[in-house]
């Protein structure tokens, strides 16, 4: 079984499930209708999506999108947390960071040691990039730069 088929096998699960909740009347037997006006076949006397192709699957997908499953997740759709940005300095320290790392300048390229690297280069704890100022941020930034010029 492929990697997306499986992928296919877990988005109908989960549309399932979203249909279950929100659609008045689904249950597993018209799921199981639906799976087999698409090419489901039987298997130990019951409809199966495992016996599903990819195109198949994906039907199935299309017609759940149709009832208003939201194929796509919305991260900050209750409006707890809008969705910000990330400023051009701060970017700008992620893509230098990753350059040192893929020269092989940087033995462990993540974001952990990104924030030690700053920290010792501001001379205080840093808990995240956001608690840079954009001088802080400047000054880091030319020490990446300069370290990635040398050979």
């Amino acid at each position: 079984m492929s990697d997306l088929t499986k992928h296919y096998l877990q988005l109908v699960g989960i549309a399932k499930g979203w249909a279950l909740k929100n659609l008045p009347g689904w249950c597993d037997e018209t799921h199981r209708d639906l799976l087999s006006r698409h090419g489901a076949t039987m298997v130990d006397g019951r409809v199966s999506a495992s016996t599903m192709t990819v195109p198949q699957l994906g039907a199935v997908l299309d017609d759940y999108e149709h009832r208003g499953w939201p194929r796509t997740k919305k991260v900050f759709s209750q409006g707890k947390t809008a969705a910000r940005s990330v400023p051009p300095h701060i970017s700008h320290l992620f893509r230098l960071w990753g350059k040192l790392g893929q020269a092989g300048k940087v033995a462990n390229a993540t974001r952990p040691a990104l924030l030690a690297f700053c920290a010792r280069q501001v001379g205080r704890p840093v808990p995240d990039l956001d608690s840079l100022n954009v001088a802080e941020c400047q000054n880091i930034t030319e020490a990446l730069k300069g370290w990635l010029g040398r050979v």
